[in-house]
């Protein structure tokens, strides 16, 4: 298991072959709906991608083959930040908003890896990059979904980076099938 103390202290490895690059421009927009759509039980619309990648562009990050001509990822990552203000305020203070305390949750709305490069690191490399920029930007956690019988994801995100089961979600999906809410609590 990654500790968050190792994705603040030390440099995330690269994965050879692998280059990790950011998201740009809308160019990019098919590749990653195509790496999503295959693998997710969710159908996304365009706007939903676009709600995504437009405002938190710097928390897309795709794998790309190093020696492939084309630069076609082969992975990618999704994610935005929500901001919550707490209302609670100070008896003694103002209803000011330098009053309230503000909470940034990062969230992992999508994560996908061709099925050929699987099992090479790239989803975890991929979730570690991201978890990195969220916790740059503020976040106190990160939270996700995922559906209770995606064994790979379960494992990915609690065994080797530290999420726990926050909530089940009961027939979640359109597919009627459950999920749980994850989190990863941040330094």
């Amino acid at each position: 298991m990654v500790t968050i103390d190792e994705v603040n202290d030390v440099n995330i490895p690269d994965i050879e072959g692998i280059d990790f690059v950011d998201y740009v421009n809308e160019e990019q927009l098919e590749d990653v709906m195509h790496l999503v759509q295959k693998d997710l039980s969710e159908p996304y619309s365009v706007y939903t991608y676009r709600y995504f990648l437009h405002r938190w562009p710097q928390l897309c990050i795709l794998a790309v083959p190093s020696d492939s001509a084309d630069k076609r990822p082969i992975g990618c990552v999704v994610c935005k930040i929500d901001v919550k203000r707490d209302d609670d305020i100070d008896a003694a203070s103002e209803n000011t908003d330098a009053a309230r305390k503000v909470n940034y949750t990062g969230y992992i709305g999508m994560l996908a890896v061709e099925t050929n490069y699987r099992r090479a690191g790239i989803g975890t490399a991929l979730a570690l990059r991201a978890i990195q920029r969220m916790q740059q930007m503020g976040c106190q956690s990160i939270q996700l979904e995922t559906e209770v019988t995606n064994k790979g994801a379960m494992r990915l995100y609690e065994d080797r980076l530290g999420f726990i089961r926050e909530e089940l979600l009961v027939k979640y999906y359109l597919n009627w099938n459950n999920a749980y809410r994850l989190r990863l609590w941040l330094k």
